[in-house]
């Protein structure tokens, strides 16, 4: 499974009607993905004119997208009234800035809004070498740095806000699908086990400690067990 399979997957188990993606770069994901209402958001849009075209052809639904050329807090600052006078997100893209601090945050403002059966997924929780999750401030950043041998490969450190979501809360039920660079799974409910950490302990982690007990710390899971998962009353 890649992202658009689980996303879509997740739409449809839900019938989810509204769904916000974060980071959406040229749409290849956006404009492929099946609902009623979607909003993008990423403070450099290149979707051409053309491939908005080609998908309205494919999905009608696709002419009542949503498009907004800002970052992920200015979207959720200055459109907070726009949000609140829908339903409620059905489910939550996650795919910005490649950071701890922005995912979190990306992740605390989805859940104002998410609906009562909503689910936040988030890219990137699974980074495979100490290359790929090199902590930086940007892509450009990562790119520039010798470890990173492709800008595209970078993850960052987003792994830590599955882990800091673990440990801190406990009314989220969260794994991580072992796909596609690690898909975070997010939604309400009980728990199941959370993690024994320390804000210090978590802020001293590095990739080493990530590789060490990768599964314990993100919940990992194989794809097939999503649909599963998501029925299940509380996190296994």
């Amino acid at each position: 499974m890649d992202r658009r399979d689980v996303v879509q997957a997740v739409i449809d188990q839900r019938h989810g009607r509204t769904y916000l993606e974060i980071g959406v770069k040229k749409g290849k994901l956006f404009l492929r993905v099946r609902a009623r209402k979607k909003l993008a958001v990423d403070p450099v849009l290149k979707i051409s004119l053309k491939r908005r075209a080609g998908a309205w052809l494919r999905d009608p639904y696709n002419l009542f997208n949503e498009y907004y050329e800002m970052t992920s807090d200015e979207f959720f600052e200055r459109r907070r009234q726009r949000l609140e006078r829908l339903p409620g997100l059905d489910v939550v893209f996650v795919d910005g800035l490649h950071t701890h601090e922005q995912s979190w945050k990306d992740v605390a403002n989805s859940l104002r809004h998410l609906s009562p059966k909503g689910v936040i997924l988030m890219h990137d929780c699974s980074p495979a070498s100490a290359a790929q999750a090199t902590p930086a401030g940007s892509r450009q950043e990562a790119a520039e740095r010798r470890e990173v041998p492709r800008a595209g490969c970078w993850s960052g450190d987003v792994w830590k806000t599955i882990v800091r979501l673990r440990i801190e809360r406990d009314d989220l039920r969260i794994g991580v699908l072992d796909c596609d660079h690690g898909i975070g799974v997010i939604v309400r409910g009980e728990p199941g086990r959370r993690l024994r950490l320390s804000p210090s302990e978590l802020e001293r982690m590095g990739y080493e400690d990530l590789a060490a007990n990768r599964r314990e710390l993100l919940n990992l899971m194989a794809p097939e067990r999503l649909a599963e998962w998501l029925s299940r009353p509380a996190a296994g």
